[in-house]
């Protein structure tokens, strides 16, 4: 604004000064007379309106951060107040906070067709929507976190998990609280959507259910120091509630469940680690509360994935075996196993073999075996397809030959978490 005034007027006195002489110098007195009081005119407008500015410039430098902005009409130039210097204050807002405070949100869909030539099964020969799952979590502060995760299966809704925890407590310990999969073994923390297979393992349901070993109650961490039998050492203690009715009595808190397990793991290679982990739960089988039944489990994992090729090629082996101690108990002390490799054939494609055995709990000489060969393409880290093949025999019943096709996708930030 200040550079347009002085061009202005150059403009104008050159324009003045070169125009051909017409008409008497009366006449081209009356024309620069006109011509300067319309750029007074001119100026004055424009120094209300830069006055105007600057003057709203001061108030919104007065308003608090914490407090909302009150703006108000700019003032009239008759009203209009003196400018005055810009301070150096510098400006900052909450709004992007507010989007901290919000939860992250993830969403998981689960959906399979099943067939088998046992049509008694209700199970099979249907497509079937496994799971709906919606988790939310989110750092409650700088100690703790929340999670929790919403499921829709079978028509009804219903808490999986949900807990606070405590990562980096004195002494190298953590704590949760709350609803959560206990840690017995390796795979009994992952939910169905993030296992290597379709389904949990024929010892995990045979002993613990379905969803596998879930309880209402505490769990405790200890990452002790490095010791030489291992590169990192875990222990872990839980104590919840006994709503297991397969090897437990199912009393709730009147007969609680005590879980303990140390986990080692090793560094083999830059390319490959080994880890082993030892596992024991316990509480009463009978609810008279008598008798004890503790299952025992040894879990062991090793992987390869060479650095060079790390999206492309890799190699998973697990392994669990189960014994379960029942005192007393007139059906035996059963045992059950599962033993799985997947090798990764390309950046999307997996191939893999499981092979699993259980025994009865409520009679040891019943028992079921079979083999799993299944194949995964991930389409995206959102979208995952999986056929799955089982062949099982047992000896109190006919074998069954069962065929998966399964579907998952996850909205969010954590695809298919795998604990």
């Amino acid at each position: 604004m200040k550079l347009f005034l002085p061009i202005a007027l150059t403009v104008i006195g050159c324009a003045t000064l070169t125009a051909p002489a017409q008409g008497s110098g009366e006449e081209v007195r009356k024309e620069i007379e006109k011509l300067k009081q319309e750029l007074e005119a001119l100026k004055a407008e424009h120094a209300q309106r830069i006055q105007r500015l600057e003057q709203r410039l001061d108030e919104l430098q007065a308003v608090s951060v914490s407090e909302p902005a009150q703006f108000t009409l700019p003032p009239t130039p008759e009203s209009a107040a003196p400018p005055t210097q810009v301070s150096d204050t510098t400006f900052s807002g909450g709004e992007r906070t507010l989007q901290a405070l919000n939860p992250e949100i993830s969403v998981t869909g689960d959906f399979t067709g099943r067939l088998s030539d046992n049509r008694a099964d209700s199970d099979f020969n249907r497509f079937n929507f496994d799971g709906f799952e919606m988790a939310l979590q989110h750092p409650l502060d700088p100690f703790s976190m929340a999670k929790f995760f919403l499921t829709f299966e079978d028509g009804e809704f219903g808490l999986e998990e949900g807990y606070i925890s405590y990562e980096a407590l004195p002494g190298k310990l953590g704590l949760k609280a709350g609803r959560f999969h206990s840690d017995f073994g390796k795979l009994n923390r992952y939910h169905k959507h993030a296992l290597p297979w379709v389904d949990r393992d024929l010892a995990t349901r045979t002993f613990f259910g379905e969803e596998g070993l879930i309880g209402t109650g505490i769990s405790l961490t200890w990452l002790p120091p490095k010791l030489p039998i291992a590169h990192t050492n875990e222990l872990y203690f839980e104590v919840f509630d006994n709503d297991n009715d397969l090897v437990f009595s199912g009393r709730g808190f009147a007969d609680p469940v005590f879980l303990g397990r140390v986990l080692s793991y090793y560094d083999l290679s830059e390319n490959a680690y080994f880890e082993w982990g030892a596992s024991a739960v316990t509480s009463h089988w009978d609810e008279a509360r008598r008798n004890r039944s503790t299952v025992y489990g040894l879990d062991l994992s090793y992987r390869w994935q060479p650095l060079q090729r790390a999206l492309y090629r890799s190699f998973e082996l697990r392994g669990q075996l189960f014994y379960n101690d029942r005192q007393n108990s007139p059906g035996g002390d059963p045992l059950g196993m599962f033993a799985s490799g997947e090798y990764q054939l390309s950046r999307r494609w997996f191939a893999g073999l499981r092979y699993q055995y259980a025994e009865q709990p409520d009679d040891s000489s019943q028992s079921t075996y079979g083999f799993s060969p299944f194949l995964t393409f991930w389409q995206s880290e959102f979208v995952r397809i999986r056929g799955q093949y089982d062949f099982l025999d047992s000896n109190f019943g006919d074998q069954e030959n069962r065929f998966f096709l399964q579907f998952t996708w996850s909205l969010g930030p954590h695809k298919h978490e795998a604990y």
